[in-house]
């Protein structure tokens, strides 16, 4: 399964929370998340195509990013990717 379908799937599943997947060393999040991310979290945000974005922080970060996505009470959900299925590594949402 191509990552964009995977992630298309993911967002469909987790309507209105933000949802970060890990990819290799990295935990990315796309689309309006990304934007969204960038603006409250000052992460760097890559952009393809107007309104194809991307943002990411380094797994060894997660515990930091974490605490400032519960500092901004979105909702939200972590999930590690395998090469054969997907499984939910964290699931956190408004205090």
């Amino acid at each position: 399964m191509a990552f964009s379908h995977m992630l298309n799937i993911l967002k469909e599943k987790e309507k209105g929370t933000i949802v970060l997947v890990r990819l290799g060393s990295f935990y990315v999040a796309v689309g309006e998340d990304a934007v969204l991310l960038y603006k409250k979290l000052d992460l760097k945000c890559t952009c393809f195509k107007v309104n194809i974005c991307k943002v990411g922080f380094p797994v060894i970060a997660l515990d930091k990013y974490v605490e400032k996505l519960n500092e901004t009470k979105y909702s939200y959900v972590i999930y590690a990717v395998s090469y054969t299925h997907l499984r939910a590594h964290e699931t956190l949402s408004d205090v």
